[in-house]
């Protein structure tokens, strides 16, 4: 049998839509017969897979796992196309079974990038019938004096890890820096902090928040200049130190939004998290830091 050609495996891989060592692997097989190639990918289950890859992907799974000696904690987010495939105990093995492979390699970071958890999404995936991925993944490896806890939601579509850092008695204050990383990390799933402090926000995407800002600022001054001029009322315009003043306040509402330590409490809403956080710091009579968290929501940013 002469050998397989790029163009035979291109005509199969287009017919198709399954990969191309995938389709050269077929057209082996059947010895070069491009329509007993093709029969042999559907009995597989590869046609028509990549055809699919433009799909939406809005649903998916999350999951953690702690090793056996709780020095590191692995977060891995898998999607897929409906919550039906999500649901498949499958998924939810892969999802375990990937954050089992960053537990025992330190070197994965992220399965994504991993040939072998690819190679295994790939063959699920065949199985399920649908566009499939490795969206992102997190590995904590605990340095001294930190500890690391996390939550995930019973629907496993939520999950938060978070690290903390405390520089006193370990010992007898660790099961209380537990606690409060776990309610962090239930802070975290319930109000989707984007980053730990402001400073960690892009300059940029500040800038046009900023911008959004001034904009719609301008948009209702216009719009109260021109209902006074049709009411016949008095019309006041506020002053450029007004002006600014409302858009610092707009802009310190976005960061206590969008940034964990200026968030107000779930415990507490009158208390922010930093205020939470000095409070245990205070209690357990040495500093607690935040080192990082990660929040992954299916379907969010």
């Amino acid at each position: 049998m002469s050998a397989i050609t790029s163009e035979q495996v291109m005509s199969l891989r287009n017919q198709t839509g399954a990969g191309v060592m995938d389709c050269k692997s077929a057209l082996t097989e059947s010895a070069g017969d491009l329509a007993k190639a093709v029969e042999l990918l559907r009995k597989k289950g590869l046609a028509g897979l990549a055809k699919r890859a433009g799909r939406l992907m809005k649903e998916g799974v999350v999951t953690v796992k702690v090793s056996p000696d709780s020095k590191t904690l692995a977060m891995v987010e898998i999607n897929c196309e409906t919550d039906f495939v999500a649901k498949n105990p499958d998924v939810r093995a892969l999802a375990d079974e990937l954050a089992g492979l960053m537990l025992a390699d330190s070197s994965i970071s992220n399965p994504a990038d991993n040939a072998s958890a690819k190679e295994k999404l790939q063959a699920l995936a065949m199985k399920t019938g649908e566009n499939m991925a490795i969206r992102r993944g997190t590995a904590y490896h605990l340095a001294p004096n930190t500890v690391v806890n996390y939550y995930i939601h019973s629907d496993m579509k939520k999950a938060a890890a978070v690290e903390l850092s405390f520089d006193g008695e370990m010992n007898a204050a660790k099961d209380e820096l537990m606690t409060l990383a776990k309610e962090l990390s239930m802070q975290s799933v319930a109000m989707s902090p984007k980053w730990l402090r402001r400073e960690d926000a892009p300059a940029d995407l500040i800038a046009k928040e900023r911008e959004i800002y001034r904009a719609k600022m301008e948009k209702d001054e216009s719009d109260a200049k021109a209902l006074a001029a049709e009411t016949g009322k008095p019309y006041k315009a506020k002053s450029p130190e007004g002006v600014e003043k409302m858009l610092e306040g707009r802009v310190n509402k976005f960061f206590q939004e969008s940034c964990l330590l200026e968030q107000a409490s779930i415990r507490d809403g009158k208390m922010s998290i930093a205020q939470a956080v000095k409070s245990h710091s205070d209690k357990l009579k040495g500093s607690v830091q935040i080192k990082r968290f990660d929040c992954y929501i299916v379907g969010v940013e």
